[in-house]
């Protein structure tokens, strides 16, 4: 599910990223990028991670899913440490308008796929 909804917030990122541009707000339209980049980057890496430790019966918690996790919050640390830096130059919105990509994708194809049983694709 996580990467059709990727695909999705890829093309919604990428709209509203190039209308930013249009309007000449370049670093709002890089923050919006990279923060949806990131949203959607989890996303596929949180569905790995869940997968391999959510098995039937007992679960597996191995090292594969721990390094998953921990990278996943070393991107989301750097994503905000390169906000904090430009903090001068960046709208707060453009950082909500990224995630709202992001969530809005994850939420438009939680929706599509609402009938199938999990794990099927």
């Amino acid at each position: 599910m996580a990467k059709r909804a990727g695909w999705i917030g890829l093309v919604l990122a990428g709209t509203a990223g190039l209308v930013l541009v249009l309007l000449d707000r370049h670093v709002a339209a890089l923050v919006l990028t990279l923060t949806a980049a990131v949203g959607i980057i989890n996303a596929l890496w949180l569905e790995k991670a869940l997968t391999s430790v959510l098995q039937p019966g007992r679960p597996r918690v191995s090292r594969r899913a721990i390094v998953l996790v921990v990278a996943r919050l070393a991107l989301w640390g750097l994503l905000f440490a390169v906000i904090y830096v430009l903090r001068r130059q960046v709208d707060l919105w453009a950082v909500a308008a990224g995630m709202g990509c992001f969530l809005l994708a994850l939420a438009l194809e939680g929706l599509r796929s609402g009938g199938e049983k999990p794990g099927e694709e």
